[in-house]
């Protein structure tokens, strides 16, 4: 007897250890104290048969054992079954179907505390079952704690292939643990095996390891074990599962609501093809291929007509990979339609600020911060093509800086007003526009003074759109223009050119508005040229 008391108190250890680990938990849910019942109905059981064992030669201690031994039998059957039920639904509200389950163990137990008057329960209660006599009662009670373990048992096992993943591990851990013992248990209460109902008990100590194993290893009531398919049929984006032979598996009801002809066997090309006349097949199938070799999620974006335009989608294509085998396909579909039109609105918002950013208000020409980044980017250009060998590939590469401001602004200003000034720079900008190549950028430096890097041009190509620009602003009637001092509105210009890289963007602008300065400064309305050497 000394090893089934070891085993015994061993078993009652787990029981508590049990209870300690899952007391530890600051926010215990339902699933906690299901399975808190279940272990104080096993540590119960367990107890009385140690007693029993121990203490054999105590009548009292014997009579109390007895009452322990079946109360602890009775509630651990239900207390299998509420586990069971919590884990499927993740939160059960106990109504008058469920008070229903606790007639007969409440009837057990009025029975079991009057069974010296009647023995309906037992007649000779004993540890060994071939001693043991048991009445009619107690079949009523081992169908109905049989009954209510086999519900339990389908449940978790049923529910656990259903989802198959994280929790079904959890699930089979519990599963295996209660079979064991539900087994012993058989074995004893049909005489297949004379044995001591201690045995029992001991095995049921395995299910507390499974149980402890589940806790510390898989962070078993942790996790709110809902079950997959309401998770998936819940979210709002298709799901769809499909076979190496593009057959539909399964799928959520996302699915079914957004494309038609969805049917298991159905093919997963033709059902999209029937919602996306532009779906490309074989594309599709590159990209399965693609996933399930890479063994990644690869994503491709599907464009459908709609009542109210076109609908687009974001599909995620993900293998299925069990031992190295690819058993299937999943495929999430997103709508993307609203997110694609409010990206496209960003884009557009991007643009005009981006455009306010560099653009002169005034003038729709790029402003003096636009300019600097440029001319920045063009010596930099021009720096790192002074390694190639070829002389003319160099020199074509080389650019100019055309600077010009209108002679006798603030005379104009003055006696026509800044609103006449104003229209008469919008006007002049669209003239010089006019004048500029594909490789000329207008910029407005300040006031009335503007640039012009000539980009790419040759030194004697910078000169000739510098007096293309002077001559096309002289030639043109400006409103206004006969009350200039000259009778005519014109503009002074000074040119630059880069041929050297060692010299700075500061030192070109210099040269460039000296060479302004100059033009002002001996008649106006002329170009000055003067290249850096």
């Amino acid at each position: 007897m000394a090893v089934y008391q070891i085993l015994l108190v061993i078993s009652i250890l787990f029981m508590l250890i049990l209870l300690f680990l899952i007391a530890l938990k600051s926010k215990k849910k339902q699933i906690h104290y299901a399975v808190m019942a279940i272990a104080v109905s096993l540590l119960t059981w367990n107890t009385s048969v140690l007693c029993y064992i121990t203490f054999s030669g105590i009548p009292w201690v014997l009579a109390v054992s007895e009452k322990m031994y079946f109360i602890g039998i009775i509630f651990v059957s239900l207390a299998t079954l509420f586990t069971s039920l919590i884990f499927v639904h993740t939160r059960i509200k106990f109504s008058w179907k469920y008070a229903l389950l606790f007639v007969v163990p409440f009837v057990s137990l009025a029975v079991l505390f009057t069974n010296s008057h009647h023995n309906f329960f037992y007649k000779t209660f004993s540890l060994i079952p071939s001693e043991q006599d048991f009445r009619f009662y107690f079949s009523v009670h081992t169908v109905y704690s049989y009954l209510c373990i086999g519900i339990g048992l389908f449940y978790l096992l049923h529910y656990s292939v259903k989802n198959f993943g994280f929790f079904s591990r959890q699930a089979m851990l519990i599963f295996g643990g209660i079979l064991i013992s539900l087994i012993a248990d058989t074995f004893s209460t049909f005489h297949i095996f004379d044995w001591s109902a201690a045995v029992e008990n001991i095995v049921f100590s395995v299910t507390a390891i499974l149980f402890i194993l589940a806790i510390v290893k898989l962070d078993f009531l942790n996790i709110v074990p809902i079950a997959l398919h309401k998770v998936v049929n819940i979210i709002s984006d298709a799901y769809v599962v499909f076979s190496e032979e593009y057959e539909i598996v399964d799928f959520n009801n996302a699915f079914i609501t957004n494309w038609d002809g969805v049917s298991r066997k159905a093919g997963i090309c033709e059902v999209i093809k029937r919602g996306c006349p532009g779906f490309d097949k074989d594309q599709f199938i590159h990209k399965v291929r693609t996933s399930v070799c890479e063994q990644t999620t690869i994503s491709m974006e599907m464009q459908c007509p709609s009542r109210d335009g076109a609908r687009y989608y974001q599909s995620e294509i993900t293998p299925v990979i069990f031992k190295n085998n690819h058993v299937g396909t999943i495929m999430l579909i997103k709508d993307i339609t609203e997110h694609k039109k409010n990206l496209e609105e960003v884009i557009m918002l991007n643009e005009k600020l981006r455009s306010l950013a560099m653009k002169d208000w005034l003038t729709q020409t790029y402003n003096r911060y636009f300019f600097d980044e440029r001319l920045e980017q063009e010596i930099d250009r021009v720096s790192k093509m002074q390694n190639c060998e070829y002389e003319a590939i160099k020199a074509g590469n080389n650019f100019g800086l055309i600077m010009f401001d209108i002679d006798y602004f603030k005379v104009y200003n003055d006696l026509n007003g800044h609103q006449a000034g104003d229209e008469l720079l919008q006007t002049l900008v669209n003239v010089v526009k006019e004048s500029l190549c594909s490789n000329g950028i207008l910029c407005r430096y300040g006031g009335e003074e503007f640039v012009v890097i000539c980009c790419q041009t040759s030194a004697e190509g910078v000169k000739n759109t510098a007096e293309k620009i002077r001559k096309s602003l002289e030639e043109y009637e400006f409103k206004y223009q006969d009350t200039q001092p000259n009778g005519n509105l014109t503009v002074s210009i000074g040119v630059a050119y880069y041929a050297q890289p060692c010299l700075k963007k500061n030192d070109l602008i210099q040269m460039a508005d000296q060479n302004l300065y100059l033009a002002k400064n001996t008649g106006k309305n002329k170009v000055v040229f003067r290249q850096f050497v």
